[in-house]
């Protein structure tokens, strides 16, 4: 039960958790429907073998957020003295996905404008 009552405490990153997780899922999403064209790759060589499986869904959907609900367990517990570097970390990672994905929009453009 006190595992549970964690979550009914917010914190300041709640927001930026959940958009993180967002960006990972439409990154998924957007891979997978770029990569059913046949005009591109993955380019994670990681995920490159197993993007379009169960194993795929797993690594970028159900263990990114049990990865994301530990962290927002741990920065409830963040003395706020730590809050500065936890919101740089943060929004190096919203950076990098948020590009991402506008690289994966851009894409998508491509293949319409040319396809």
């Amino acid at each position: 039960m006190n595992f549970l009552a964690a979550f009914k405490t917010k914190t300041p990153f709640d927001f930026k958790l959940s958009t993180l997780y967002i960006l990972n899922v439409s990154d998924y999403i957007f891979t997978l429907i770029l990569l059913s064209t046949g005009f591109f790759v993955e380019g994670n060589p990681i995920l490159g073998g197993c993007i379009d499986s169960i194993g795929g869904f797993v690594l970028k959907c159900l263990l990114p957020l049990a990865l994301l609900l530990y962290i927002r367990l741990r920065l409830a517990e963040l003395p706020k003295s730590r809050y500065k570097s936890a919101k740089f970390l943060l929004n190096i990672g919203l950076t990098l996905y948020s590009v991402i994905n506008i690289f994966h929009i851009f894409c998508f453009v491509l293949l319409a404008v040319y396809f």
